[in-house]
């Protein structure tokens, strides 16, 4: 009676331990798409945000660099390649921010320039009125 005993626990350790591996395999593979889902939407946002900011005129590139990152992302993720979708969308993320502070960056230099024609024009007109 007592091999049959023990080989009723080892067959329950074993099957206990099948059942623990099994749940921690499908809480991964769960929360590996939940990350990846997390950070396709913040690419997402990060991508309107880079277009609401003027990238779409003034770093048409580097967004639309992002935007190609995004979408294979989101096709990665249908695919459940929770990984690959995942690194995908943190580069479209990072292009997306590249692409806003571009445009921003040249939106002030167009400012800049923009002022200093004006400068100029003025010291055209004080010269002028100074003669």
């Amino acid at each position: 009676m007592d091999g049959n005993k023990r080989r009723i626990q080892q067959v329950f350790v074993v099957v206990t331990v099948i059942g623990l591996l099994f749940a921690v395999g499908c809480a991964t593979t769960k929360g590996t798409a939940q990350l990846s889902g997390e950070k396709i939407f913040q690419a997402d946002k990060a991508f309107s945000d880079a277009k609401d900011g003027n990238a779409s005129l003034n770093a048409k590139d580097a967004l639309a660099v992002a935007e190609g990152k995004l979408a294979n992302a989101k096709d990665a993720f249908a695919r459940q390649n929770f990984e690959e979708a995942a690194n995908l969308a943190e580069q479209a993320a990072v292009d997306a921010n590249y692409a806003k502070a571009k445009a921003t960056t040249q939106k002030n230099l167009n400012i800049t320039e923009e002022i200093k024609k004006n400068n100029d024009a003025l010291r055209q007109e004080i010269r002028q009125m100074s003669k």
